[in-house]
């Protein structure tokens, strides 16, 4: 089947629309494919009960700025305030970090850490809060850091306890990686997002990705087997979907999966560029969102953040006002024990609700549902020398011209960052289209 004039977008997470719609808004013909049978990728919606409830991307910055032009070119989905809220126990009593008291709260978890650790930070901070960029993958402050100091692992730039008390909480629920996991070039990306403030949309991400899904063509429940490559190029898929396998060319190919997928598709026809690849790091994640028959946090408290020695790395309520739905996040290397010995979801909500219960009172007989989630490939912890990585990946797609790459390995895991990323992806394909047409018109003039 030929589709010379289309471009096919392998994966519906936020990357993969994100570059589906700002392809679609520069005239291009795009097909969205994806192997799962609905589209979201991890902001897709699962039902708890008979209500959409997300299980990933509800929380919405004030800085999303592509974010939310997208969510508003989808129809009308307002937002409501959330704000920032996040609490740790500290010396037997809990340390609140939201909007109301961010200075005095932030002072005091600061004050974990030597003055060293306070001046790195504080520096490390001040760079994102001045320019938004350095809030993203490659950023300037951080290249040019990089550059100097060299890219090393969180652990050996700040102190253990200031790892423990500040860095963690970041590393651990935004990229499931513990500090020594985690490298200096990537703080940007996490300090952006701590750093916001939160609203959430009202009706949540179902309509949007309902309304997103009338602008182009889907393809659900579409495995992509291989790549098909003439002549050196890239000129279509090899899909496995419900009626068998199916050979499709397209005018290029988008692999907007995470980097290890990726990997495992571009391996026969470049190794090097599947090494590449795998030099990013994932971590696997559960999340559940529970319901319970009263509210269990407060309006002063809204979420928890917990050690290394519990295999949940946070608890938070849903919404502002659903303060009785709860949503957990299993991660961390304790977490990680816990899923690879194969507890179930049972078995890791009654382990939180216990954790949970020791600061504030839960009971599983509050209980009334649950909806979970495991990610095998779950949060991404990027890697090491990303100026090196990307000037890598640039000279090895150019030997595979009509493939290109985007996901939250290019900018970041947050929203926004993949927006940014799919952006990116759909102006490469542009540059591409419009050197191929300038080529023409110039073989074109010289002709007899």
């Amino acid at each position: 089947m030929m589709n010379l004039n289309t471009y096919a977008v392998i994966g519906s997470g936020a990357s993969g629309i994100a570059t589906a719609y700002y392809l679609r808004q520069r005239g291009f013909n795009v097909e969205l494919i994806e192997q799962d049978d609905a589209i979201g990728g991890r902001i897709r919606p699962f039902l708890l009960g008979d209500r959409p409830v997300q299980l990933g991307g509800k929380n919405i910055g004030r800085t999303y700025n592509l974010f939310r032009e997208f969510t508003t070119a989808m129809g009308n989905n307002p937002y409501e305030f959330f704000g920032l809220n996040s609490s740790q126990v500290r010396n037997n009593k809990l340390l609140t970090l939201d909007n109301s008291r961010r200075v005095k709260a932030t002072l005091e978890f600061l004050s974990q850490g030597t003055p060293k650790d306070i001046w790195r930070f504080w520096n490390v901070c001040g760079a994102v809060m001045r320019n938004l960029q350095n809030g993203l993958l490659g950023g300037p402050y951080f290249t040019d850091f990089c550059q100097r100091l060299g890219d090393k692992p969180l652990s050996e730039y700040f102190s253990p306890n200031f790892c423990q008390v500040v860095i963690r909480p970041m590393t651990v629920r935004m990229n499931g990686a513990e500090p020594e996991e985690a490298y200096v070039g990537n703080l940007g990306s996490n300090l952006r997002m701590v750093l916001d403030t939160y609203d959430q949309l009202t009706q949540g991400m179902q309509p949007v990705l309902e309304q997103f899904a009338k602008t182009g063509p889907v393809r659900l429940n579409s495995r992509v087997e291989s790549l098909m490559v003439r002549n050196g190029r890239v000129v279509g898929l090899r899909l496995r979907d419900l009626s068998g396998v199916q050979e499709l060319e397209y005018a290029g190919v988008i692999l907007a999966t995470p980097a290890s997928i990726s990997s495992k598709i571009v391996a026969p026809q470049s190794s090097e560029l599947a090494e590449t690849l795998d030099s990013v790091n994932y971590y696997p994640v559960t999340v559940v969102v529970a319901e319970y028959a009263r509210d269990i946090f407060s309006k002063k408290v809204r979420a928890l953040v917990f050690n290394d020695t519990y295999p949940i790395s946070n608890a938070g309520a849903y919404g502002i006002n659903e303060r009785n739905v709860i949503r957990y996040t299993f991660s961390g290397r304790t977490g990680r024990r816990y899923m690879k010995d194969g507890a179930t979801s049972e078995e890791l909500i009654r382990l939180a609700e216990e954790a949970l219960n020791k600061y504030i009172p839960i009971s599983g007989s509050d209980r009334i549902r649950y909806v979970a989630k495991y990610h095998p490939v779950g949060l991404c912890a990027y890697t090491s020398n990303y100026p090196q990585f990307t000037t890598n990946l640039k000279t090895q797609l150019s030997q595979l011209p009509g493939l290109y790459l985007t996901g939250d390995y290019i900018k970041g895991a947050s929203l926004e960052a993949c927006f940014e990323a799919g952006k990116a992806c759909a102006d490469q394909v542009v540059q591409f289209e419009e050197l191929q047409v300038s080529q023409k018109s110039e073989l074109a003039a010289i002709s007899p």
